[in-house]
């Protein structure tokens, strides 16, 4: 092992994060190399920095003259230039204050800075790398996101264990949860959490989120280490009061010494730029210390930089620029008024028509997404609703269909409803 991991593995000493670690994580760590003394020239070299392989000139970056007229919010540097491995330092202080002002929760609450991924998908692959072993157990939402498996079971050779988010009449409940947990009797145990939860667009209330984040106190308690690992991929999209506004990480950022939190986020919907490819990945933990965090931060940029090395700068500079702008929060706020107003619509035309045997929804109250439980095989709806009327669902499973809303415009939403669930009966009735 280098001798920069065994120190970074010594400051972290005996918390929930040295422990947790994978063996990779164990031995990953940020190189005193190419990218650090580059970054160490760029701030104190004075008289030429010949340490980086970029091409520049009057100490700016050669490039192509189409770019100057192109983008004029940015310069050139601003775009082709490496973005240091951690990110943009100003886009990390915008993000954590932005995330401390959707989380009152996290107020005064000593975070690391987030760093900055390629997407929210990456930050969940570093958190795999990180924590993730062959063999070891990975709780996952069922329903859930299909690129879980890929992530953790195909990537890491981990064990999934699905439990059930709602019960057989389709209630969010916390059994299968407590049930899953109680089942584990290794040392450690990675739990997946995703609200608003995709693909059903369901978050819980305040009641139930204080309930299930007691559960997995409960098992820290118990003596297993506890990863979770917080996928906030539509983090803010709530369209009822009666829902938990915070991220589950605000309640479980010190809630135990066994517990580390890992909360993995992206501008991708919250700042309305999904090509873009900007995530951030920030972690908390009972006793982790200012230390600990730049020995994990250190770690995160190891993973980064044996992998994409850094992230694109561009879209960092436009975000950090659309940030700054008095009207940057009113556009987000517009869009989500928006996709509520489509929710509203969705949610009318379902309840209208009342119980249904061959067609269910599950329950849903923010996010993109409505899911229907069908009767029958739905990959078959899918391909009649496609082939038949134009429209675009996703099936899942042998029994779901995905219905994504937010890409729907409003006065089109009645009618899709309408298709989805005359379909339906035309094929199981």
């Amino acid at each position: 092992m280098d001798a920069i991991a065994r120190e970074l593995n010594q400051i972290l000493g005996d918390s929930v994060a040295q422990r947790t670690l994978s063996r990779f994580g164990k031995s990953v760590y940020f190189p005193r190399g190419i990218v650090a003394q580059s970054q160490e020239a760029g701030r104190e070299a004075s008289v030429a920095n010949a340490s980086a392989g970029v091409a520049l000139a009057d100490g700016h970056h050669m490039s192509l003259s189409f770019f100057a007229d192109a983008v004029s919010s940015v310069s050139i540097d601003q775009m082709v230039s490496y973005a240091p491995t951690a990110g943009d330092p100003i886009l990390r202080n915008l993000w954590r204050n932005e995330m401390v002002r959707k989380n009152p929760l996290l107020a005064n609450t000593s975070l690391p800075l987030p760093v900055v991924t390629a997407g929210l998908t990456h930050a969940l692959s570093i958190a795999g790398d990180l924590f993730v072993d062959q063999g070891d157990t990975v709780m996952v939402p069922a329903p859930c996101w299909d690129n879980y498996e890929l992530l953790f079971h195909v990537r890491h050779g981990a064990n999934l264990l699905p439990f059930q988010l709602f019960d057989e009449q389709l209630r969010f409940s916390l059994v299968a949860l407590s049930d899953a947990l109680n089942s584990v009797s290794s040392g450690k145990v990675i739990v997946l959490l995703n609200f608003p939860h995709n693909p059903t667009g369901y978050t819980p209330s305040p009641e139930e989120a204080a309930r299930l984040c007691e559960l997995l106190v409960q098992k820290a308690q118990s003596g297993t280490d506890v990863v979770v690992l917080i996928d906030d991929a539509y983090f803010g999209l709530f369209h009822e009061n009666e829902v938990f506004k915070q991220s589950l990480f605000s309640l479980l950022k010190d809630a135990h010494e066994n517990l580390l939190t890992v909360k993995c986020d992206a501008a991708t919907k919250e700042a309305l730029v999904w090509g873009f490819r900007i995530g951030f990945i920030t972690w908390n933990a009972r006793g982790m210390d200012s230390r600990m965090h730049q020995a994990l931060e250190q770690k995160i940029m190891g993973v980064i930089r044996s992998s994409v090395s850094s992230c694109s700068r561009i879209g960092q500079s436009l975000l950090v620029e659309a940030m700054q702008q008095k009207s940057y929060r009113a556009d987000v706020d517009a869009v989500g008024r928006k996709i509520g107003e489509r929710y509203a619509i969705v949610k009318q035309e379902i309840e209208r028509r009342g119980h249904v045997p061959h067609i269910r929804p599950y329950p849903f109250n923010s996010g993109y997404f409505c899911t229907l439980r069908c009767a029958c095989n739905a990959e078959v709806l899918r391909g009649h609703l496609l082939e038949h009327h134009g429209i675009g669902t996703v099936s899942l499973g042998s029994d779901m269909i995905r219905i994504a809303y937010s890409a729907v415009d409003a006065d089109s939403v009645p009618d899709l409803i309408d298709k989805v669930y005359r379909s339906a009966e035309k094929l199981w009735m």
